[in-house]
């Protein structure tokens, strides 16, 4: 159920019984010493995946940029899109998707990063995209994101998700383990204040990171994929769930 993989006139036979589709939306950037640049994009392309197994509803290409925390600039390899260029983007993908009879979008992303008061400008981005078509009443579009589940009694160092933690390492050697450097997993200083990005915003908004630099909070040393695959289901449950209703038009 790849749009991508698809012929056009396959795309025009699935809109005959269906007018859904499944945006996933990642990033380019760092996630610790431990964890590939891709890893949102990865974590939302598997969670499209099971979502459209699981609804019969096909999946867009996946999008790999998205709005960066500004203290990564200098962070090799990092790379995103501003505000605008991640809603402007957005918004041309709907508008050409809805012109050829798409009239339900989940834009699915795994990624929380923000600018300006680190707020969710990520989320925003994707909302203010659908704001054309949801004023004129054309569309229906929601924005996924998998981490709004309570994972904490799934957590042995942590009360929620962080960043390159034992969250998204969990799931990372659960869904693509080979890409996991285990040898480089080590517990940031200071690991406490999870949900707080002080301790890898210190000294990089200016600069390139020190040696000592991880870039990531949380307890990635108790990461396990075990751990990842209980994770991935308790938050694939909802995500299903809410698709199928509003498939039903609930």
């Amino acid at each position: 159920m790849r749009l991508s993989d698809m012929t056009w006139s396959e795309v025009r036979e699935y809109l005959k019984t269906r007018d859904a589709l499944i945006v996933p939306v990642g990033t380019c950037e760092q996630h610790g010493r431990h964890l590939p640049l891709s890893t949102d994009t990865l974590v939302a392309d598997a969670f499209a995946l099971r979502l459209s197994q699981a609804t019969d509803v096909a999946i867009a290409p996946t999008l790999p940029y998205g709005v960066n925390l500004p203290c990564d600039t200098y962070t090799p390899g990092n790379a995103g899109l501003t505000f605008e260029a991640l809603r402007s983007s957005v918004a041309s993908l709907l508008s050409d998707w809805h012109r050829q009879g798409f009239r339900k979008f989940f834009l699915l992303t795994a990624h929380a990063c923000a600018v300006d008061g680190f707020g969710f400008a990520h989320h925003e981005a994707l909302k203010q995209a659908a704001l054309p078509l949801l004023e004129r009443g054309e569309a229906s579009v929601y924005v996924l994101f998998p981490f709004w589940t309570d994972l904490g009694d799934l957590l042995e160092g942590q009360s929620g998700v962080g960043h390159a933690c034992e969250v998204e390492t969990s799931l990372a050697l659960h869904l693509f383990p080979e890409l996991v450097r285990t040898g480089m997993m080590s517990d940031p200083e200071p690991w406490e204040g999870v949900t707080r990005y002080e301790p890898f915003i210190a000294g990089v908004a200016q600069g390139p990171p020190g040696e000592g630099w991880q870039g990531g909070t949380g307890r990635p040393s108790l990461a396990t994929a075990d751990k990842g695959a209980a994770i991935f289901e308790r938050c694939l449950e909802p995500l299903t769930q809410f698709v199928r209703d509003r498939l039903k038009g609930a």
